[in-house]
């Protein structure tokens, strides 16, 4: 079965972050998407619009770049931190910039938190960016109090969660272009 690829974001660097396994329970839920680019996030430098060229651009920012450029869509799962998005999330879209790696594909926005917001607002500062980049934005999930509702291995402990998640796998899939989601 060929399967759909898609960039996916984690920005959170924990091992057993909750936002990894946000990853991990969407992938679970759809076998037909191939989630790609998490592993390269981490070896991002931070943005320098000085490296922003052919000659200098950093190894990993450069097969960030190609990786979103033939992807069908994207997932980033994001903390908040201090009503933000994480730097390392900002980071990788700042990478992203300069390509049209997201450009009119359908990006699903994820965060989980402990408190009663589950990162919400983290996400809500992601906007601005993403349709900068004329991403087309799918409806987010916001887990709250996400240790009782999911794991850092992507199990979901929470019925309502397990809809969600499976909502957001089609939303994704139906704003994905027709002969992507044909695949």
């Amino acid at each position: 079965m060929l399967r759909t690829p898609v960039l996916a974001i984690c920005g959170s660097l924990r091992a057993d972050s909750l936002h990894r396994g946000l990853l991990r329970a969407i992938e679970r839920r759809a076998p037909g998407l191939q989630l790609l680019g998490d592993d390269l996030v981490p070896q991002l430098p931070l943005f320098d619009p000085g490296l922003d060229t052919p000659d200098r651009m950093p190894t990993a920012a450069r097969e960030l770049r190609l990786l979103a450029e033939g992807c069908a869509a994207a997932i980033i799962a994001s903390p908040e931190y201090v009503h933000a998005p994480s730097g390392v999330t900002k980071n990788a879209l700042d990478w992203l910039v300069g390509s049209t790696g997201l450009y009119g594909k359908p990006v699903l926005l994820m965060s989980a938190s402990p408190g009663q917001t589950g990162g919400i607002r983290g996400l809500a500062a992601l906007v601005p960016t993403l349709l900068a980049m004329d991403a087309a934005l799918v409806d987010p999930v916001s887990v709250s109090h996400a240790p009782n509702r999911i794991r850092p291995d992507g199990e979901v402990l929470d019925a309502g969660l397990d809809l969600r998640l499976d909502i957001a796998v089609e939303q994704l899939a139906e704003a994905m272009p027709v002969s992507v989601a044909a695949r």
